[in-house]
């Protein structure tokens, strides 16, 4: 045997059961790659499913995003002119009501007015009446008293004559008691 067949043999021996087993090992490789590819293609499909799902909620956002901005835009649109009106049926309110006031205001001020002077001359009339009858007291009070004051006079007098009659009696009597004695 020569040198070759012996390196031949050798490599045979060593190398061929090796290599055996790395054909082995490779081929559970190339299994577990076939999987690991099934499963990447498996993660792919369902990263490109939730991509168009991210896509299809991106488009829902997008449009109720729309939609929200013309409802926005709507009812902005519908609160301004609600508020014109408003605005315009307030002033046109006070407006009327104010005009109303002032009708109110002038026509209460014409009543106090007349009121007032119909007051003040029933007022000046029950103080004249007064005045008068006063007056008329007064005058009553004033003839009252010089009858009084007359009167008074009178009974003075007649107490004098009474005194004078009573100091008469007196001396009549004294002298009849002379006279009789």
């Amino acid at each position: 045997m020569s040198v070759r067949e012996n390196v031949v043999k050798i490599l045979k021996d060593l190398v061929l059961p090796e290599l055996q087993g790395v054909r082995g090992q490779l081929g559970r490789v190339e299994l577990r790659l076939d999987s690991v590819d099934k499963r990447l293609d498996d993660f792919g499909s369902r990263f490109q499913a939730i991509d168009q799902h991210l896509v299809d909620q991106s488009r829902r956002i997008d449009e109720q995003n729309r939609r929200v901005d013309e409802l926005r835009a709507d009812l902005t649109a519908r609160i301004d002119a609600l508020r014109a009106d408003l605005s315009a049926r307030i002033d046109e309110l006070r407006a009327d009501l104010t005009a109303g006031i002032d009708a109110l205001r002038a026509g209460l001020t014409a009543r106090i007015d007349e009121l007032r002077a119909d007051l003040t001359s029933r007022i000046d009339k029950v103080e004249t009446d007064l005045t008068a009858r006063i007056d008329q007291l007064n005058a009553r009070v004033d003839q009252l008293t010089a009858q009084v004051a007359s009167l008074a006079h009178e009974v003075g007098t007649l107490r004098q004559d009474r005194e004078l009659v009573n100091d008469l009696a007196r001396r009549v009597t004294r002298l009849e008691e002379k006279v009789a004695a």
